[in-house]
């Protein structure tokens, strides 16, 4: 039996005439794919003609994977780990100051003279967890967009990619950790710098950015981008730094020139406006982060399903995408630098104004 489909679109049409009719040889070719290697999500599709639910084929699952990163400018730069089951163990160094004796939990390397003794050292390490938590999609789709296997290849694809990579995204920056992923404004690793003395509320002065800039870690700035609320990066425009006596200034935002930079620039790093920011004067109004050091386990599996009873009256399919993912930052404090005492960690935000 021929397992393929012409394109995404094509197979959605298929699941809603399975779902439909239960007994056509579209249902059939479903179950077979299914039964071949691909298991849908447990629920009443053989029994139920309004409701039907089948794993999206192999073909299509990496293009869907692929659109949903290229949707979202924060998933895209996350470090991804493969997760072949519900939760994913993985160990890391127990780093909690970088000097001498404490580099990557305990290691040391030393100078020594011919004949002197030498004291071993060792890592130390600590166990960090995923727990695959699931993530859904809901798409309304009218029949006659149904009846256009090609319009619904890019109308369903596009919408389904961009919605699931915002919410996505929304819990990589303000997740709680209990049944979603632990965001970054509520992790432990997170450093907030403190407001300037007299400053006024909802603003964001020349100070609070270079105090975020200085408590990057060093190794994390080539990577970090900054991450503003829309009317946070208004407030971003008229921020300089003064030269000398003779009143110059220098701007640091910088609107991009460059070819491939669509964003513009501060202090060297992209400057992303994003709605999942917090409003001016909150933490996380402006966020300066290194999101190479925030780990995203998914399961390379997602599965959809339709109804055709729940928008029955408005002569609409709904289809249900689901898949399973968690992520943390891979920091789990800040770390105290070789030489001094101020923490420094990848990701930094300001304290409530």
């Amino acid at each position: 039996m021929n397992q393929s489909f012409d394109n995404f679109g094509s197979f959605l049409q298929a699941v809603a005439h399975a779902a439909d009719r239960p007994n056509s040889t579209e249902h059939q070719r479903l179950l077979e794919i299914n039964r071949r290697g691909y298991p849908g999500p447990a629920g009443a599709s053989e029994q139920v003609p309004g409701d039907g639910g089948f794993a999206v084929p192999a073909e299509f699952m990496p293009t869907l994977i692929q659109r949903l990163y290229m949707s979202g400018e924060i998933l895209s730069r996350c470090m991804e780990l493969p997760m072949k089951s519900n939760s994913l163990a993985y160990p890391q160094f127990f780093e909690t100051s970088r000097a001498t004796g404490s580099r990557m939990g305990g290691v040391q390397a030393y100078f020594v003279n011919e004949g002197d003794t030498f004291t071993p050292t060792k890592p130390k390490f600590q166990r960090s967890e995923l727990t695959a938590k699931k993530l859904i999609g809901l798409v309304f789709l009218t029949d006659e967009l149904l009846q256009d296997a090609a319009a619904l290849d890019i109308f369903d694809t596009a919408a389904f990619s961009k919605e699931m990579a915002f919410v996505l995204e929304d819990a990589i920056v303000n997740g709680l950790g209990s049944g979603l992923p632990q965001g970054i404004l509520g992790s432990n690793a997170l450093i907030e710098v403190a407001k300037q003395a007299g400053q006024s509320a909802g603003t964001i002065l020349t100070a609070n950015v270079c105090d975020m800039f200085a408590r990057m870690w060093s190794p994390s700035r080539k990577t970090a981008i900054w991450l503003a609320h829309p009317a946070a990066e208004e407030l971003l425009l008229t921020l300089s730094i003064s030269v000398g006596t003779g009143g110059s200034e220098i701007p640091l935002y910088h609107s991009s020139k460059e070819i491939g930079q669509p964003w513009a620039m501060m202090l060297g790093a992209p400057v992303i406006p994003c709605e999942q920011c917090q409003v001016p004067g909150t933490p996380g109004d402006l966020i300066f982060a290194d999101f190479s050091r925030y780990v995203i386990g998914m399961r390379e599996r997602m599965a959809t399903a339709v109804s055709l009873d729940v928008r029955f009256l408005t002569d609409e399919a709904v289809f249900r995408f689901t898949m399973r993912v968690d992520g943390q930052p891979i920091d789990a404090i800040p770390v105290i630098p070789f030489n001094g005492t101020v923490t420094t960690s990848p990701f930094t935000c300001i304290a409530q104004r």
